[in-house]
This record gives structure tokens, sequence and C-alpha cells, in this order.
């Protein structure tokens, strides 16, 4: 605990398995070695789980950190990005009085299912909520409809809340059928880039009946970037496919010119307001 230094945050290497008001502590995804973050993403201790959640026990009496309660707010992001996306929801979810979690986990590294360890264990571990939403970007809307479709514990602990899609690839994407043909892309996007093709996307699960779903859906950059492409495979057929239209009636469209996503105040409004009252 002698040694403080500052971290990338582990983007892509590093699984989030615990989450406390800012802290957390992350599981290396190859070497399963565990160390404590800070709230400046400083590890201020590493080994094993209990050694560090034992270090943070301390460093709340050090710093005085105050206990969380009520409602918690997982944000899930897609294929090769990191929690980093979600700076401008984290924060405005907090000055509306949640607790938020921005989850990293090693999205190019492992299968979808893959994952399904680091969130059960995450989870298992959450303290003082009683509630518990998701808002998801990109391809993290298929992780998550893995996770609460399986028989987990922690489903006991809590209420499940509301859950807002952001870009959702419910239903696959075509430019990801187009670069899976190529050996240098699934080596940086891993297993996980097959997984998000309209063949394999068709065979996750659904999410559980009932499940409070908003969808918004809005341009980025990478789109208009990859407008050729989907010109050209965007009318691929496949069997049996769906449309978001079979996932969920409550969803809005959104005009947007920032690079990311979640600068768009319309953006933020529509997720908290889906959060908050279940409608957009």
């Amino acid at each position: 605990m002698a040694f403080h230094f500052f971290t990338l945050g582990g983007k892509q290497f590093w699984e989030d398995v615990f989450y406390y008001q800012k802290w957390r502590i992350q599981r290396h995804f190859r070497t399963k070695k565990y160390r404590l973050l800070d709230n400046f993403d400083i590890c201020r201790a590493s080994g094993t789980f209990d050694e560090c959640r034992k270090a943070f026990v301390k460093f709340i009496e050090v710093y005085e950190i105050a206990r969380q309660k009520g409602k918690l707010v997982i944000l899930l992001h897609g294929l090769g990005e990191s929690k980093n996306i979600f700076r401008p929801l984290w924060k405005a979810l907090s000055e509306r009085g949640y607790n938020v979690a921005a989850i990293n986990y090693p999205s190019t590294r492992k299968s979808m299912r893959a994952h399904l360890d680091q969130f059960d264990f995450f989870l298992t571990h959450v303290e003082d909520v009683d509630e518990v939403s998701f808002i998801t970007k990109g391809s993290g809307c298929l992780l998550l409809r893995c996770l609460l479709t399986e028989s987990f514990a922690w489903k006991d602990k809590f209420k499940l809340g509301r859950v807002v899609n952001v870009n959702p690839n419910n239903c696959g994407n075509e430019i990801a059928t187009f670069m899976s043909r190529f050996r240098i892309l699934n080596f940086i996007f891993g297993a996980s880039l097959k997984e998000t093709t309209p063949q394999e996307a068709s065979k996750f699960p659904r999410l559980p009946a009932g499940t409070p779903l908003g969808l918004v859906f809005c341009e980025t950059y990478l789109d208009k970037i990859l407008k050729p492409l989907k010109k050209k495979y965007g009318s691929i057929d496949i069997p049996g496919e769906m449309t978001e239209k079979n996932f969920s009636a409550d969803k809005i469209f959104i005009k947007n010119s920032d690079l990311n996503i979640f600068d768009n105040e319309k953006v933020l409004d529509a997720c908290i307001n889906y959060i908050e009252k279940g409608k957009f």
C-alpha cells in the first residue's frame, strides 16, 4: 500500500469486480490479480480480492467515504469502448442523486458470455443499494440480455429497475459481418466481433418478460463514416430477422452532431427521464 501510482483505469485488460462511491476493485482478465483504484484511478492496493477489500475498508475511515444508499445505475459500454464514454451521463445521474457505476470490462479480450463471471461477481458484491437499473451502449445490450436471463443468487438482493439501450445492437450489425471476414479485425476486436453479427445476435436470449426497456437512437460520427458500407451490406437478409420494434415500443430518435453521443444533452435527458419515469 505504500506505492501509489496512476493508472489508465484498466480499459481492455482489467475487469471491474467491485464498486463503491467511485472506488473500484479490478481483476486482470488473464493473471487474475486484483487491484484497488480510488476515484482518480490511482492504485491504492493490490493482491487478492480480500486484501484489496480490507484495504478499502481502511481508506473508508481515512477519507471519510460516505455510505451509499438507494438506487444504483450501472453503465455498460459497447465493443472496443470503455467506461470513459459515460462521463457526462455519470455526472448527470450523480447530480440527480443516483449511485452510478460505469463498468469497465475487457470487451475485446473475451466473448460476451465469458463476461458473465465478472458481472456475477460484481453484482454479488454490490452493497447498500435496493434497486439496480442499467444503461447500455451498442453491444452492451447483448451482454445485459445474457446477464438478466441467467439464474444468479444476487437477483434476490435488490429490485431490478429500468433498462435503457443507447444505439443498441439487439439485432446485430451488418458491418460486423463484413469486419469479421478479416483476420486482423478478428484479432483486434476478439470473439465478440462475430457475436455482434445479425446471425449470432439472434441466438442471444431475450430480456425477461416485463422488463421496462427504452431505446435511444442517434447517428454517430462512425455511422457517417460507415455509410457507404451500410448501403452495401444493409440489405442482407437474415432468416427470422427481428427489428428493434420486437424489443420495445418505447423508443426515441435524436439528432446528433457530437463526437461522443453522451455529450448530447438530449441523449442525457432521454436516458435520465426513462430511468426516473419509465418514459422519454
